[in-house]
């Protein structure tokens, strides 16, 4: 009896034979260099060491969603050929330069590359890892192929056009020509994933999943199902500082897909954090959450995490599930939760997130993951966003600290500045301008969470902000913890201040500003005396820093009998100094300090 050979997943180099050979056609120059790789660098950067990305076309269309059906050609035509059948305006084509694809619409986009599969073959597709994390559905079709992401073997040999079925769900898009948003493996053969005995066996051999990688701690009986590698949610976000997920938020701004670095995640992500060993998911929502464990990726074999798994919630638990050999880090999961109903799901931790596919492979890539060929996740932890934001800052997002995790007063800075005559600095107010001022700031009783309104400069955060002046023409001065946990805003770090003050919050109603003063005075100094005529001297507003451009002061003055001292962590040092010292030192005063230092003798005297 003949040994039947086993099925394996092409690698890099066995790409590249596919290309020069003509099985994979692309507009690129083919000349091979030296080392036996393309010389044009854009091809040459497209193959992966077990994959392909295919590139966008100079087309798109707009297939008609009114129609209550997804586009699929079947087993028996070309894509082409089921469009032409098709009414006029079911389907129309434009230019992919600079287009925008927004959600709840349906795009069928040519991809500039065609492929082959002959007896034996077959082709898987997923996003691209950066895709992926922004949702949209993206599935590959195919000429004579009635499957979305997969092309069999079904007795057409010649080359097929490949196209892309995409469906923004989170993010409106801006797509260009030669965009990558998916890719393909390549597979020769049958059989080519390892059964749950060959991936024990490999596992005993090389620890597959680590708790600790730098100290060699592995998992010794990590959950080995006939589906592959279990992995598991991990909600001690323990790389993320408590942030187990990011949620997705409503954000219309498009997300130009040839942008690298470019947007500000935490516009368009929300951290979420555990309650008590649990995380509600919310049902159509959409979040990029974290396993457990590293994963090691050997060297010889290739993976994919399952889109849906049995063992927890419905829904989609991958979106781009693609892994290389000697990938190393967290695997990222984008999860949406599709409950029969609507329903929500309470997670817990350590429930079954999704199982890990492996496939072997029959050489070693002449490609390795990593930084060396682009790869942007080499090294993950915690729900990573992808490559076009900046990296999210989990340890300004994480709300563990109350100075951040509270609603605050705010008033559109429109509004505000109509009581200014000058645009930045301190500006004294006259009586009734005051009491007008302070009428619109209770008539609006607006409060956002400081969380999400510290970058937002169009409702600016009222801070009354008071000065102590004993009766020698002194100032209480003092100087800024450098602990996030004291002091919520880590861009006043170790700055010289004069004035005692803070953001007006829900519970300080009915008088807001006169209880937030009291409350500010009571939390950060202690006065054994009297104060005397807490007064509304002026406003202060300047666009110096980031800091400054989102506050708006209401510049309180007070006189002290007696003597001062500091009562918060957040103050480490403190005294009472008189107008000319402050000025000798101003530079090392934080900018609403620095500004007010020259008035400071009108305004004892209002």
């Amino acid at each position: 009896m003949v040994k039947k050979e086993r099925g394996f997943c092409l690698v890099s180099q066995q790409i590249r034979e596919k290309i020069i050979r003509g099985d994979i056609t692309t507009p690129e120059n083919l000349s091979i260099d030296k080392s036996n790789k393309f010389i044009d660098k854009g091809l040459e950067n497209r193959i992966q060491p077990t994959s392909f990305d295919p590139t966008v076309g100079n087309s798109i269309i707009i297939l008609d969603t009114e129609q209550n059906s997804v586009f699929n050609p079947g087993s028996r035509k070309t894509v082409r050929e089921a469009l032409n059948e098709l009414p006029r305006l079911q389907a129309v084509e434009y230019p992919s330069k600079n287009f925008l694809l927004q959600i709840g619409y349906s795009y069928l986009i040519p991809l500039l590359n065609k492929a082959k599969v002959q007896k034996g073959e077959s082709i898987r597709a997923s996003p691209k890892s950066s895709i992926g994390r922004l949702f949209p559905r993206t599935r590959l079709i195919s000429d004579f192929n009635s499957s979305f992401d997969s092309i069999q073997y079904n007795g057409y040999t010649d080359l097929r056009e490949l196209w892309l079925l995409v469906q923004p769900t989170a993010f409106n898009l801006i797509i260009n020509p030669g965009d990558k948003l998916n890719q393909l493996r390549f597979f020769d053969g049958l059989d080519v994933s390892l059964s749950q005995e060959e991936l024990i066996k490999l596992n005993s051999r090389t620890p597959l999943l680590y708790k600790d990688l730098e100290k060699k701690i592995f998992y010794e009986n990590p959950v080995i199902t006939d589906d592959g590698l279990e992995v598991n949610i991990d909600l001690t976000a323990s790389n993320s500082n408590g942030i187990i997920a990011l949620r997705a938020r409503k954000n219309p701004t498009p997300i130009a897909l040839n942008k690298i670095n470019q947007y500000n995640a935490e516009m368009f992500f929300e951290p979420v954090k555990a309650e008590k060993g649990f995380v509600k998911l919310h049902s159509g929502e959409r979040y990029l959450m974290v396993s457990e464990g590293i994963l090691k990726m050997p060297l010889g074999y290739s993976s994919e995490i399952r889109r849906h798994h049995g063992g927890g919630p419905n829904g989609y638990w991958h979106e781009a599930g693609f892994i290389d050999p000697l990938f190393i880090g967290t695997p990222v999961a984008e999860v949406t939760l599709d409950e029969t109903g609507g329903m929500n799901f309470s997670v817990e931790d350590r429930i079954p997130l999704s199982t890990i596919e492996f496939f072997r492979t029959n050489q070693k890539p002449d490609k390795a993951y990593g930084p060396k060929i682009g790869s942007h996740y080499s090294g993950q932890s915690g729900p990573r966003v992808s490559k076009h934001f900046l990296n999210f800052d989990f340890a300004r997002a994480v709300r563990d600290y109350k100075k951040l995790d509270r609603e605050v007063l705010v008033l559109d800075s429109d509004k505000l500045r109509k009581y200014r005559t000058i645009s930045e600095g301190f500006e004294p107010i006259s009586k009734n301008k005051a009491e007008n001022l302070i009428n619109e700031i209770y008539s609006r009783n607006l409060f956002h969470s400081r969380y999400d309104c510290e970058e937002d400069e169009r409702n600016l955060q009222i801070i009354p902000y008071i000065l102590l002046f004993d009766n020698r023409d002194r100032l209480f001065t003092y100087v800024r913890a450098k602990n996030i946990e004291d002091y919520g805003d880590e861009r006043l770090f170790g700055k010289f201040s004069i004035g005692v003050g803070g953001h007006i919050i829900k519970e300080d109603a009915p008088a807001y500003i006169k209880t937030c003063i009291d409350r500010e005075l009571k939390e950060e100094v202690k006065i054994k005396g009297k104060i005397k005529d807490i007064k509304l001297t002026g406003t202060l507003f300047t666009i110096e820093k980031p800091v400054d451009r989102v506050h708006f002061g209401l510049i309180y003055a007070a006189h002290v009998n007696g003597k001062i001292k500091a009562n918060e962590s957040s103050i480490t040092s403190y005294g009472m100094n008189n107008f000319s010292q402050l000025e000798k030192i101003s530079d090392r005063f934080e900018t609403w300090s620095r500004i007010l230092i020259p008035h400071l003798d009108n305004i004892s005297r209002i």
